[in-house]
């Protein structure tokens, strides 16, 4: 199933594009701009940065589709087939239980101001990339989406295939999972790990269940899951920070 197919030259150049040159757009000339930037600037630079990911995001599943395309490659070895297998029913099973759990432990978290504090911490670094206003959050929202269906096909489908034929699946999925934790290098070392033990898990969903169906979908919801936590936590501090406002004089 994996590894079939002969990579052509523009596949070597792509396999580039994603292992080299996006974690380093994302480092140098992504989240650095946000980060550099003035405070009044920041939430113009942060809806740029969501529309900038969504379009080079798009940009570069489209790519791979055409590559795909111009190859004559089988449609199931990018994963794109949908398998209804007992590993997915397994996969869908899992999501059922852990999903309303999460859902719990959410609304909880939104109550408990120690918990919010605990999640601001572990998020400073990010801080200025996450969602604020209503506009925010719903572009935030399209990000998500795209990032769960464009990171999955790109660094699970199409990645793990063009590795998967130079090497063994094992260490294939080992290089494809540090290459996309390294794509996320602006969340840091701690996110970095966090996110190739992310690659790691998708990949094993996908080697499980044959498709990319379920792995974009959990991908999606767990990108929709802390942006929204995250603004709930950063927006309760800037309420709080703020100054009271004056009691009116009486004359």
């Amino acid at each position: 199933m994996y590894g079939s197919g002969v990579p052509s030259l523009f596949d070597h150049l792509f396999a580039i594009v994603l292992a080299v040159l996006f974690p380093i757009r994302a480092a140098l000339f992504g989240y650095r701009r946000l980060s550099e930037a003035d405070a009044q600037d920041v939430p113009r630079v942060r809806m740029w940065l969501y529309r900038q990911g969504i379009a080079i995001q798009w940009s570069l599943t489209a790519v791979a589709i055409v590559l795909w395309t111009t190859q004559r490659r089988e449609w199931s070895l990018l994963g794109v087939v949908p398998k209804f297998t007992w590993a997915l029913l397994g996969v869908a099973v899992g999501c059922a239980i852990i999903v309303p759990y999460v859902l719990v432990q959410r609304r909880k978290a939104l109550d408990d101001e120690e918990a919010l504090a605990r999640l601001r911490q572990q998020m400073r670094n990010i801080e200025r990339m996450m969602p604020r206003s209503d506009d925010e959050a719903r572009w935030f929202g399209r990000l998500a989406l795209t990032a769960g269906i464009c990171e999955e096909l790109l660094y699970r489908g199409y990645l793990l295939w063009y590795l998967t034929s130079l090497m063994a699946v094992v260490p294939a999925v080992a290089l494809a999972s540090a290459v996309f934790g390294l794509g996320h290098v602006y969340q840091g070392p701690r996110g970095i790990a966090l996110t190739a033990a992310v690659g790691v898990f998708m990949s094993a969903a996908y080697l499980l269940t044959g498709s990319l169906y379920a792995c974009m979908a959990i991908h999606a919801m767990m990108d929709l899951h802390a942006g929204h936590m995250a603004r709930a936590a950063f927006r309760r501090e800037e309420v709080a920070d703020a100054p009271a406002a004056p009691e009116p004089t009486i004359v």
